[in-house]
């Protein structure tokens, strides 16, 4: 029993003192600004009945009529998104356009997003950011957080900001208010924050050191199917507690540090079709990493070309796939 004990002091030592050399490597490196994308369920008393901020409920359609924050407006994961050439693939700005303005959005707006699967209201958030909108928060912990801060939930879809609805209550079209709401998404992707894959190719034909291929599938993931070559595999789940939040900025700095990733590496994410890679994107940007972009095609884009080099795990076994991972 007293070996067990001495053994059991000698690791949490070993652990502590880790940390202590893993903060230190953290203070070495250049971080930009910190917590700048993730509010928590606590403040958003702040934000409540403000003028010109919208909180944005991510939920499936029927989860959102089944209940959502008051006055929050719904908006699909889907309505994000295109099929072409792979599903998931981010739409055009044209319709993002449509899309906000419909919602009452317009380029000043606050969006205060939270989502059920602690993916989509990151989707958004990068969607927004490719297109030149950085106005868009995401609630730590999503939708059961807000509900253990207690703020009031109601199944009334005649709730929701940003209807549209005019002074004679009438609901006006998309075009209408589109011209009273003026949401306007930049012309082209801004490629500070996404990647193709033509220069996906050319980074995998001639790798550096300062760049990190991020892959945040599972690892049952990469066993059935491989990975793009280099790729470095973390689980995009290490970035959240197990009540759903994000990891703290702290332990997000350690936990990329430990695996060779420090703020001065470009970081290029992906997984299935770079809906995980949203959140890893928040965040790692809320940590204070700005050299980020994602792969929108993702391993489904990858993979379908057969002229792209895979990288298989040594002794793999066929798994079932997840139908629902993204």
């Amino acid at each position: 029993m007293e070996l067990k004990r001495i053994s059991k002091i000698i690791l949490v030592f070993a652990v502590l003192l880790l940390s202590v050399m893993l903060l230190s490597a953290c203070n070495n490196y250049d971080y930009a600004e910190t917590d700048q994308l993730i509010i928590g369920a606590d403040s958003l008393a702040d934000y409540i009945d403000q003028d010109n901020v919208v909180f944005v409920d991510m939920q499936s359609a029927e989860d959102y009529a089944a209940g959502h924050l008051a006055n929050a407006v719904n908006i699909e994961l889907s309505e994000l998104m295109i099929n072409v050439p792979v599903e998931n693939m981010l739409t055009s700005a044209s319709k993002i356009d449509t899309l906000m303005t419909s919602k009452g959005i317009n380029n000043d707006t606050l969006i205060l997003a939270y989502d059920s699967d602690k993916m989509s209201a990151s989707r958004l958030l990068w969607s927004l950011m490719v297109y030149g909108n950085s106005n868009v928060r995401v609630i730590n912990g999503g939708i059961e957080a807000i509900r253990a801060a207690g703020y009031a939930m109601t199944d009334d879809p005649d709730y929701a900001l940003g209807q549209c609805i005019n002074e004679k209550s009438d609901l006006m079209t998309a075009e209408e208010a589109a011209l009273q709401s003026g949401f306007s998404a930049a012309d082209t992707k801004d490629e500070a924050w996404y990647i193709g894959i033509k220069e996906m190719q050319e980074l995998v034909n001639s790798p550096n050191d300062n760049t990190v291929i991020l892959d945040v599938r599972t690892d049952a993931e990469y066993l059935e199917g491989g990975k793009i070559p280099g790729a470095l595999m973390m689980d995009y789940n290490n970035n959240y507690y197990a009540d759903g939040t994000f990891t703290t900025t702290q332990n997000t700095q350690i936990n990329y540090l430990q695996n060779g990733i420090n703020p001065e590496k470009q970081i290029i994410i992906y997984c299935r079709t770079s809906v995980r890679a949203a959140a890893v994107f928040v965040c790692l940007y809320d940590a204070g990493y700005r050299n980020l972009r994602i792969y929108d095609g993702a391993w489904l884009e990858w993979s379908a070309n057969s002229a792209n080099p895979i990288e298989y795990a040594d002794n793999s076994v066929p798994i079932v796939n997840d139908k629902d991972a993204s």
